[in-house]
Protein backbone atom coordinates (compact mmCIF):
# COMPACT_ATOMS: atom_id res chain seq x y z
CA UNK A 1 0.00 0.00 0.00
CA UNK A 2 1.39 3.41 -0.92
CA UNK A 3 1.28 6.25 1.57
CA UNK A 4 -0.06 9.56 0.42
CA UNK A 5 1.80 12.78 1.15
CA UNK A 6 -0.67 13.57 3.88
CA UNK A 7 -0.06 10.25 5.60
CA UNK A 8 3.73 10.69 5.41
CA UNK A 9 3.43 14.09 7.08
CA UNK A 10 1.22 12.59 9.79
CA UNK A 11 3.66 9.75 10.53
CA UNK A 12 6.65 12.10 10.62
CA UNK A 13 4.81 14.39 13.02
CA UNK A 14 3.96 11.44 15.28
CA UNK A 15 7.58 10.23 15.22
CA UNK A 16 8.91 13.68 16.09
CA UNK A 17 6.38 14.01 18.87
CA UNK A 18 7.44 10.68 20.38
CA UNK A 19 11.10 11.69 20.10
CA UNK A 20 10.47 14.91 21.97
CA UNK A 21 8.55 13.01 24.65
CA UNK A 22 11.14 10.24 25.01
CA UNK A 23 14.35 12.32 24.71
CA UNK A 24 14.39 13.73 28.27
CA UNK A 25 14.33 10.17 29.63
CA UNK A 26 17.15 8.80 27.48
CA UNK A 27 20.40 8.20 29.39
CA UNK A 28 23.70 8.16 27.56
CA UNK A 29 26.40 5.84 28.85
CA UNK A 30 29.97 5.28 27.78
CA UNK A 31 32.91 3.08 28.56
CA UNK A 32 36.65 3.30 28.25
CA UNK A 33 38.16 2.62 24.80
CA UNK A 34 39.36 -0.94 24.27
CA UNK A 35 43.04 -1.85 24.47
CA UNK A 36 43.64 -1.51 20.72
CA UNK A 37 42.08 1.95 20.60
CA UNK A 38 44.13 3.07 23.60
CA UNK A 39 47.34 1.79 22.03
CA UNK A 40 46.51 3.55 18.75
CA UNK A 41 45.98 6.79 20.65
CA UNK A 42 49.37 6.40 22.35
CA UNK A 43 51.03 5.75 18.99
CA UNK A 44 49.44 8.87 17.54
CA UNK A 45 50.82 10.83 20.48
CA UNK A 46 54.32 10.39 19.07
CA UNK A 47 53.48 11.73 15.60
CA UNK A 48 54.88 15.18 14.74
CA UNK A 49 52.39 18.04 14.68
CA UNK A 50 52.22 20.90 12.16
CA UNK A 51 53.18 24.31 13.51
CA UNK A 52 49.58 25.58 13.37
CA UNK A 53 48.32 22.86 15.75
CA UNK A 54 48.70 25.08 18.79
CA UNK A 55 45.98 23.49 20.90
CA UNK A 56 47.03 19.93 20.07
CA UNK A 57 50.65 20.66 21.00
CA UNK A 58 49.64 22.31 24.26
CA UNK A 59 47.40 19.35 25.12
CA UNK A 60 50.11 16.83 24.23
CA UNK A 61 52.74 18.49 26.39
CA UNK A 62 50.53 19.48 29.30
CA UNK A 63 48.36 16.38 29.32
CA UNK A 64 51.08 13.81 29.98
CA UNK A 65 51.18 14.63 33.68
CA UNK A 66 47.40 14.91 34.13
CA UNK A 67 45.86 11.98 35.98
CA UNK A 68 42.39 10.65 36.68
CA UNK A 69 41.38 10.34 40.34
CA UNK A 70 38.68 7.97 41.57
CA UNK A 71 37.71 7.85 45.23
CA UNK A 72 36.00 5.22 47.33
CA UNK A 73 34.40 5.29 50.76
CA UNK A 74 33.85 2.50 53.26
CA UNK A 75 30.19 2.15 54.21
CA UNK A 76 28.15 -0.22 56.31
CA UNK A 77 24.57 -1.05 55.35
CA UNK A 78 21.91 -0.78 58.05
CA UNK A 79 19.82 -3.90 58.54
CA UNK A 80 17.17 -5.10 60.98
CA UNK A 81 16.67 -8.53 62.54
CA UNK A 82 13.38 -10.29 63.27
CA UNK A 83 13.03 -8.40 66.53
CA UNK A 84 13.44 -4.98 64.88
CA UNK A 85 16.94 -4.42 66.25
CA UNK A 86 19.16 -2.29 64.04
CA UNK A 87 22.30 -4.04 62.81
CA UNK A 88 25.23 -2.87 60.72
CA UNK A 89 26.41 -5.02 57.84
CA UNK A 90 30.08 -5.65 57.05
CA UNK A 91 32.00 -2.66 55.68
CA UNK A 92 32.34 -2.42 51.91
CA UNK A 93 33.86 0.03 49.46
CA UNK A 94 31.62 2.07 47.17
CA UNK A 95 32.56 4.65 44.52
CA UNK A 96 32.48 8.14 46.00
CA UNK A 97 33.53 10.45 43.18
CA UNK A 98 35.88 11.18 40.33
CA UNK A 99 38.17 14.06 39.44
CA UNK A 100 41.55 14.94 38.04
CA UNK A 101 45.03 15.86 39.21
CA UNK A 102 48.47 16.97 38.04
CA UNK A 103 51.82 15.30 38.88
CA UNK A 104 54.15 18.11 39.91
CA UNK A 105 57.39 16.29 40.75
CA UNK A 106 59.30 13.06 40.22
CA UNK A 107 58.49 11.95 43.78
CA UNK A 108 54.90 11.39 42.65
CA UNK A 109 53.14 14.31 44.31
CA UNK A 110 49.79 14.99 42.64
CA UNK A 111 48.04 18.33 43.09
CA UNK A 112 44.26 18.23 43.00
CA UNK A 113 41.27 19.93 44.62
CA UNK A 114 40.45 19.28 48.26
CA UNK A 115 36.83 18.66 47.35
CA UNK A 116 37.88 15.86 44.98
CA UNK A 117 39.40 13.75 47.79
CA UNK A 118 37.28 14.95 50.72
CA UNK A 119 36.02 12.04 52.80
CA UNK A 120 37.79 9.43 50.65
CA UNK A 121 38.92 6.16 52.27
CA UNK A 122 40.73 5.10 49.13
CA UNK A 123 42.20 7.15 46.28
CA UNK A 124 42.94 5.51 42.92
CA UNK A 125 45.16 7.45 40.53
CA UNK A 126 45.24 6.49 36.83
CA UNK A 127 47.87 7.76 34.40
CA UNK A 128 47.25 8.30 30.71
CA UNK A 129 49.22 5.10 30.09
CA UNK A 130 46.54 3.22 32.00
CA UNK A 131 48.77 2.52 35.02
CA UNK A 132 46.89 2.61 38.29
CA UNK A 133 48.25 3.56 41.71
CA UNK A 134 46.85 3.73 45.20
CA UNK A 135 47.28 7.32 46.31
CA UNK A 136 48.10 8.48 49.83
CA UNK A 137 46.69 11.80 51.01
CA UNK A 138 49.63 13.98 52.08
CA UNK A 139 47.53 16.96 53.13
CA UNK A 140 44.48 19.00 52.19
CA UNK A 141 43.48 22.62 52.73
CA UNK A 142 39.80 23.38 52.57
CA UNK A 143 40.27 27.15 52.52
CA UNK A 144 42.15 27.18 49.20
CA UNK A 145 40.63 23.88 47.95
CA UNK A 146 44.06 22.35 47.31
CA UNK A 147 45.18 18.83 48.23
CA UNK A 148 48.29 16.75 47.61
CA UNK A 149 48.12 13.00 46.91
CA UNK A 150 51.30 10.93 46.63
CA UNK A 151 51.82 7.90 44.39
CA UNK A 152 54.90 5.68 44.12
CA UNK A 153 56.15 4.81 40.67
CA UNK A 154 59.19 4.97 38.41
CA UNK A 155 59.66 7.41 35.54
CA UNK A 156 56.45 9.28 36.24
CA UNK A 157 55.51 12.10 33.84
CA UNK A 158 55.96 15.50 35.49
CA UNK A 159 54.20 18.72 34.52
CA UNK A 160 56.04 21.87 33.60
CA UNK A 161 54.68 24.61 35.83
CA UNK A 162 54.20 28.08 34.40
CA UNK A 163 52.92 31.20 36.14
CA UNK A 164 49.68 33.10 36.19
CA UNK A 165 51.40 36.39 37.02
CA UNK A 166 52.06 37.33 33.40
CA UNK A 167 48.69 36.22 31.99
CA UNK A 168 46.43 38.64 30.15
CA UNK A 169 42.79 38.15 29.07
CA UNK A 170 42.54 36.68 25.59
CA UNK A 171 45.50 34.33 25.86
CA UNK A 172 45.05 30.75 24.65
CA UNK A 173 44.17 28.19 27.33
CA UNK A 174 43.58 24.44 27.25
CA UNK A 175 41.78 22.49 29.99
CA UNK A 176 42.66 18.83 30.52
CA UNK A 177 40.83 16.45 32.84
CA UNK A 178 38.14 13.80 33.19
CA UNK A 179 34.72 15.44 32.97
CA UNK A 180 31.78 13.14 33.73
CA UNK A 181 34.18 10.20 33.89
CA UNK A 182 35.40 10.73 30.31
CA UNK A 183 39.09 10.37 31.05
CA UNK A 184 41.69 12.73 29.61
CA UNK A 185 39.35 15.05 27.78
CA UNK A 186 40.76 18.22 26.20
CA UNK A 187 38.85 21.49 25.74
CA UNK A 188 40.17 24.77 24.41
CA UNK A 189 39.43 28.44 24.93
CA UNK A 190 40.99 31.59 26.28
CA UNK A 191 41.74 33.30 29.55
CA UNK A 192 38.59 35.35 30.06
CA UNK A 193 39.54 37.34 33.15
CA UNK A 194 41.93 37.36 36.10
CA UNK A 195 41.65 37.94 39.83
CA UNK A 196 38.05 36.78 40.18
CA UNK A 197 36.84 36.31 43.78
CA UNK A 198 34.14 33.62 43.83
CA UNK A 199 31.92 32.36 46.65
CA UNK A 200 30.69 28.77 46.37
CA UNK A 201 28.57 27.77 49.35
CA UNK A 202 30.56 28.49 52.49
CA UNK A 203 33.87 28.51 50.61
CA UNK A 204 35.41 31.73 49.29
CA UNK A 205 37.94 31.47 46.47
CA UNK A 206 40.33 34.37 45.94
CA UNK A 207 41.97 35.56 42.76
CA UNK A 208 40.73 32.88 40.35
CA UNK A 209 41.46 32.63 36.64
CA UNK A 210 38.25 32.78 34.60
CA UNK A 211 38.23 30.80 31.36
CA UNK A 212 35.71 29.86 28.69
CA UNK A 213 37.16 26.34 28.28
CA UNK A 214 34.39 23.79 28.71
CA UNK A 215 34.67 22.54 32.30
CA UNK A 216 32.33 19.99 33.86
CA UNK A 217 32.18 17.82 36.99
CA UNK A 218 35.28 15.62 36.95
CA UNK A 219 37.51 18.36 35.51
CA UNK A 220 38.18 19.52 39.06
CA UNK A 221 41.86 19.22 39.93
CA UNK A 222 42.95 18.99 36.29
CA UNK A 223 45.32 21.27 34.45
CA UNK A 224 44.72 24.57 32.72
CA UNK A 225 47.72 25.03 30.43
CA UNK A 226 49.03 27.76 28.16
CA UNK A 227 49.97 27.38 24.49
CA UNK A 228 53.35 25.91 25.48
CA UNK A 229 51.72 23.22 27.64
CA UNK A 230 52.82 24.83 30.91
CA UNK A 231 50.37 24.51 33.78
CA UNK A 232 48.95 27.93 34.67
CA UNK A 233 46.03 26.83 36.83
CA UNK A 234 44.17 24.01 38.54
CA UNK A 235 40.61 23.75 37.20
CA UNK A 236 38.23 24.03 40.12
CA UNK A 237 34.63 24.98 39.40
CA UNK A 238 32.15 26.14 36.80
CA UNK A 239 29.23 28.56 36.98
CA UNK A 240 26.25 26.21 36.81
CA UNK A 241 23.89 28.89 35.52
CA UNK A 242 26.07 29.94 32.58
CA UNK A 243 27.93 28.56 29.58
CA UNK A 244 31.65 29.06 29.14
CA UNK A 245 32.31 30.44 32.63
CA UNK A 246 34.82 28.25 34.43
CA UNK A 247 37.42 29.01 37.07
CA UNK A 248 40.91 27.79 37.94
CA UNK A 249 43.20 28.37 40.92
CA UNK A 250 46.40 30.12 39.73
CA UNK A 251 49.28 27.64 39.73
CA UNK A 252 51.38 30.06 41.77
CA UNK A 253 48.89 29.73 44.64
CA UNK A 254 48.39 25.99 44.16
CA UNK A 255 52.15 25.29 44.11
CA UNK A 256 52.76 27.38 47.25
CA UNK A 257 49.98 25.64 49.16
CA UNK A 258 51.11 22.23 47.87
CA UNK A 259 54.67 22.90 49.04
CA UNK A 260 53.51 23.70 52.57
CA UNK A 261 51.22 20.67 52.63
CA UNK A 262 54.16 18.49 51.64
CA UNK A 263 56.27 19.94 54.46
CA UNK A 264 53.68 20.21 57.25
CA UNK A 265 50.66 18.19 56.17
CA UNK A 266 48.51 21.28 56.74
CA UNK A 267 48.50 25.06 56.29
CA UNK A 268 49.37 27.08 59.38
CA UNK A 269 47.27 30.25 59.45
CA UNK A 270 46.84 33.11 61.92
CA UNK A 271 43.49 33.08 63.73
CA UNK A 272 41.49 35.57 65.75
CA UNK A 273 38.69 33.30 66.94
CA UNK A 274 35.97 35.67 65.71
CA UNK A 275 33.07 34.76 63.43
CA UNK A 276 32.19 37.89 61.50
CA UNK A 277 29.61 39.04 58.95
CA UNK A 278 28.81 42.25 57.04
CA UNK A 279 27.13 45.09 58.90
CA UNK A 280 23.76 45.14 57.15
CA UNK A 281 21.39 48.11 57.42
CA UNK A 282 19.23 45.98 59.74
CA UNK A 283 22.19 45.22 62.05
CA UNK A 284 23.25 48.87 62.02
CA UNK A 285 19.73 49.92 63.00
CA UNK A 286 19.52 47.34 65.79
CA UNK A 287 22.89 48.42 67.19
CA UNK A 288 22.13 52.10 66.81
CA UNK A 289 25.06 52.96 64.53
CA UNK A 290 24.93 55.27 61.52
CA UNK A 291 27.30 53.35 59.23
CA UNK A 292 27.33 49.87 57.69
CA UNK A 293 31.14 49.86 57.63
CA UNK A 294 33.07 47.38 59.74
CA UNK A 295 32.87 43.66 60.55
CA UNK A 296 30.00 42.51 62.76
CA UNK A 297 31.10 39.94 65.35
CA UNK A 298 28.58 37.10 65.30
CA UNK A 299 30.41 34.98 67.84
CA UNK A 300 33.70 34.39 69.63
CA UNK A 301 35.33 31.03 70.35
CA UNK A 302 35.95 30.59 74.09
CA UNK A 303 39.64 30.82 74.93
CA UNK A 304 40.51 32.23 71.52
CA UNK A 305 42.62 35.38 70.94
CA UNK A 306 39.45 37.47 70.51
CA UNK A 307 38.03 36.09 73.76
CA UNK A 308 41.27 36.86 75.60
CA UNK A 309 41.17 40.40 74.18
CA UNK A 310 37.66 40.95 75.59
CA UNK A 311 35.80 40.98 72.28
CA UNK A 312 32.26 39.61 72.37
CA UNK A 313 29.34 38.92 70.03
CA UNK A 314 27.60 42.13 68.94
CA UNK A 315 30.78 44.18 68.65
CA UNK A 316 31.75 45.84 65.37
CA UNK A 317 35.41 45.74 64.36
CA UNK A 318 36.27 49.09 62.74
CA UNK A 319 40.07 49.02 62.81
CA UNK A 320 42.63 46.20 62.70
CA UNK A 321 46.42 46.36 62.58
CA UNK A 322 46.24 50.11 62.15
CA UNK A 323 43.96 49.91 59.10
CA UNK A 324 40.35 50.88 58.72
CA UNK A 325 37.98 47.91 58.41
CA UNK A 326 35.10 48.60 56.03
CA UNK A 327 33.80 45.02 55.71
CA UNK A 328 34.23 41.53 57.11
CA UNK A 329 36.32 40.69 54.04
CA UNK A 330 38.71 43.52 54.94
CA UNK A 331 39.22 41.88 58.33
CA UNK A 332 39.80 38.45 56.79
CA UNK A 333 42.34 39.77 54.28
CA UNK A 334 44.16 41.74 56.99
CA UNK A 335 44.39 38.64 59.20
CA UNK A 336 45.81 36.50 56.39
CA UNK A 337 48.68 38.97 55.91
CA UNK A 338 49.85 38.65 59.52
CA UNK A 339 51.84 36.03 61.45
CA UNK A 340 50.99 33.61 64.21
CA UNK A 341 51.94 35.09 67.59
CA UNK A 342 51.84 38.67 66.33
CA UNK A 343 50.29 41.33 68.59
CA UNK A 344 47.77 43.38 66.63
CA UNK A 345 46.00 46.59 67.69
CA UNK A 346 42.22 46.42 67.24
CA UNK A 347 39.37 48.92 67.61
CA UNK A 348 35.71 48.03 68.06
CA UNK A 349 32.40 49.82 68.51
CA UNK A 350 30.24 48.61 71.40
CA UNK A 351 27.05 50.35 72.53
CA UNK A 352 28.03 53.38 70.48
CA UNK A 353 31.43 53.67 72.17
CA UNK A 354 34.76 53.15 70.41
CA UNK A 355 37.13 50.86 72.35
CA UNK A 356 40.75 49.94 71.63
CA UNK A 357 42.98 47.04 72.64
CA UNK A 358 45.44 44.41 71.47
CA UNK A 359 44.93 40.90 70.16
CA UNK A 360 47.61 38.19 69.89
CA UNK A 361 47.03 35.95 66.88
CA UNK A 362 47.07 32.17 67.40
CA UNK A 363 47.34 29.27 64.95
CA UNK A 364 44.03 28.30 63.40
CA UNK A 365 42.79 24.97 64.77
Amino acid sequence: MKLTTGRWVTLVAIALGMGIWIAPYVRVSWREPDADAQQAARNNDTQPLPAEEIYARAARIGGRAVVNIDTEQRVRTRRYNWFGDELLGPPRSVPAGTGSGVIINAEGDVVTNQHVVEGADRIIVTLQSGQKFDGKLVGADRSTDIAVVRIKGDHLPVATLGTAKSLVPGQIAVAIGSPLGLRFTVTQGIVSALGRPVRAGDRVYENLIQTDCAINPGNSGGALVDREGRVIGINTLVAASANGVGFAIPIDVAARIADELRRNGKIRRPWTGMYTAPVTPYIAQRLGVDSTEGAFVQGVVPGSPADEAGISAGDIVVEFDGRKVTSDEDLRHATERLKIGQKVPIAIVRDGERLKGDLILAEAP
